[in-house]
Parts: C-alpha cells; sequence; structure tokens
C-alpha cells in the first residue's frame, strides 16, 4: 500500500470512528414526547460535547430522583443566555424536554423557567 492510500485510510478510520461515537437525537430520545420536571439544580457540567444539568426532582411520594438533563455545548449554551453562573446548585428551576426511549431519567433539554420565572428556549 502506497503512502498516500495509508494516509487516506487512515483519516477515513478516523472519521467514521468520530461520526460513529456521537448518537443522533432519535436514536437515545423519543422525540414524539416531551416532559417536564421542577428541582433543584445538583450540579451544571458545562462541557464539550454536551452540557448536562443534573436535577433533584422529588415525586408525590418523596421519592428523591436525579435527572440527567441533556443540552448543547458550552459556545451554544452562551448564546442561548446560559452560562456557568447562570444555574448554580441548590437552586429550584423547572426543564422541559424530550425523555429518553429507555425509560432512565435522562432529557434533551427544550426550555428551561429560572427561579424568577423566566422562561429561556434552549432547543
Amino acid at each position: 500500500m502506497t503512502g498516500k492510500r495509508k494516509s487516506l485510510l487512515l483519516i477515513v478510520l478516523l472519521v467514521s470512528s468520530v461520526s460513529h461515537a456521537h448518537h443522533s437525537l432519535p436514536a437515545l430520545f423519543d422525540t414524539s414526547r416531551t416532559v417536564e420536571v421542577s428541582g433543584r439544580v445538583t450540579a451544571f457540567e458545562f462541557l464539550a460535547p454536551h452540557s448536562y444539568i443534573h436535577l433533584s426532582v422529588v415525586d408525590e411520594a418523596g421519592i428523591e430522583t436525579v435527572w440527567e438533563i441533556e443540552s448543547y455545548p458550552p459556545g451554544m449554551l452562551v448564546r442561548k443566555g446560559l452560562t456557568p453562573q447562570t444555574l448554580e446548585p441548590g437552586q429550584e428551576i423547572a426543564v422541559t424536554g424530550i425523555p429518553s426511549r429507555d425509560g432512565r431519567p435522562l432529557m434533551r433539554l427544550l426550555t428551561v423557567t429560572m427561579p424568577d420565572g423566566e422562561q429561556r428556549q434552549i432547543q
């Protein structure tokens, strides 16, 4: 195999492995439904490729579930008005999103209702 073919093969393998590692929205989330939960922010991971809000939600029976709310990377969130200082542990918020297909407490973020009642459209 020539050097050019080896280089081309290496590039193709790298690109395909990176694109395979990233999931598509409909593969992981049930895009036919939305859910809303309210609770206390326990953490806000402002990371790439996905940021996560961790939200402690207590149901009517008093059972606590920590939801993972997946969202955009930091640069896109800043353009939507969310910074690391916007959501801090202890704040009470409500979120609406697209739930996971497998029933885990995981959703893709659509909107955030801030502690002051302001609703921010994220996706």
